[in-house]
């Protein structure tokens, strides 16, 4: 019984002493993954960049033209706007501050510029250009407010995309 008592001491002790050196081993650390790119992780080159129309609208004047400036890899302004064939009118949102546009008078819900300020917002808020259908007039109900045809916009926002993109 002695001799039992002697190896089941000498057990313990092993086992205490495996215990010690194994908490006081140290574990290299593993080395955290590299995370992988996710698609909003694109940047683009900060700057401002703008797209254009090629050619005037043949029934109503205007070419359509999309401005986006880009910060820190994003999008932070969208300014969507058009120009007139009469020179005398200049833009659209000139045109609208001066009274001279009124969809409003026509039957529409809200002002050009009130609309083409939610198509504006909905992009920098969701960085998003391509997510929309648009039915073969361009139009879309995916953004409230937003009743004008706005599928070349988003056209014109991708092309401007198009030369903010990080090389």
């Amino acid at each position: 019984m002695k001799n039992f008592k002697k190896v089941g001491i000498l057990v313990l002790v092993l086992i205490m002493a495996l215990t010690v050196f194994t908490a006081c081993a140290k574990d290299e650390p593993t080395p955290a993954p590299t995370p992988e790119p996710t698609p909003e992780a694109t940047l683009y080159t900060d700057g401002t960049y703008t797209a254009e129309q090629a050619d005037f609208d043949a029934e109503k004047g205007w070419k359509d033209n999309a401005t986006v400036t880009i910060t820190d890899g994003k999008i932070s302004a969208v300014v969507l706007n058009s120009t007139s064939s009469d020179a005398a009118k200049g833009d659209k949102l000139s045109e609208v501050a001066a009274g001279n546009y009124d969809m409003v008078a026509g039957g529409a819900k809200s002002a050009w510029d009130v609309q083409a300020k939610a198509i504006q917002d909905y992009i920098v808020s969701t960085q998003d250009t391509t997510s929309i259908t648009f039915d073969a007039e361009g139009k879309a109900d995916a953004i409230s407010g937003a009743t004008i045809s706005y599928g070349h916009f988003f056209d014109l926002v991708n092309e401007a995309l198009a030369q903010a993109e990080a090389k």
